[in-house]
């Protein structure tokens, strides 16, 4: 029993080690009032703190299993919170690919600029939709992505002005060939 807890405590070490160093690699700036990291930080080292007191114990006397539960619980709580920073960070960056291309056109916030974007993403067969964040139709969606093949970029970016002005000049293009 106590080389299977050691066994789990040490696979579930490795994974979260392995989340942490990315999600420390991969984490937003701008975005680290979320406190995700710290606390998976801080249970992953409760965790280690508790496996580490096992092992010493284990040298001098019979050792309590009651420890290496509390370090698999630790690993757990740590795997939670970087799992769930690394859905955040994984949502990030496939927003910053789909609009990476349009800061340009994003950082005047003029509709005139972005309507050649929209004419060249026509030409080329390109053309994306910006999903509103509060306001989803997913019946227009749908018809997009799948009978138009339009790239929908997702929900978590953040909104402009000429992202409106593009989506516009869409749904206008999209009545015209309806």
């Amino acid at each position: 029993m106590q080389l299977k807890f050691k066994i789990i405590s040490i696979i579930l070490f490795l994974i979260d080690a392995f989340l942490l160093i990315i999600n420390t690699k991969c984490r937003d700036e701008t975005l680290s009032v979320i406190q995700d990291l710290t606390f998976g930080k801080f249970f992953l080292y409760l965790g280690i703190a508790c496996f580490v007191f096992y092992l010493i114990i284990v040298k001098f006397k019979k050792a309590f299993n009651v420890i290496l539960i509390f370090a698999i619980i630790f690993f757990c709580i740590s795997m939670f919170f970087n799992l769930r920073l690394a859905k955040d960070n994984y949502d990030r960056i496939q927003c910053n690919k789909g609009i990476s291309e349009y800061y340009e056109y994003f950082e005047y916030e003029s509709c005139e600029k972005i309507k050649k974007r929209f004419e060249d993403d026509l030409i080329n067969g390109q053309l994306k939709y910006f999903l509103e964040p509060y306001n989803s139709d997913l019946e227009f969606e749908q018809r997009l992505r799948e009978i138009h093949s339009i790239k929908l970029v997702e929900k978590s970016c953040t909104q402009f002005t000429s992202m409106e002005c593009y989506n516009d000049l869409v749904k206008d293009y999209i009545k015209k060939i309806e």
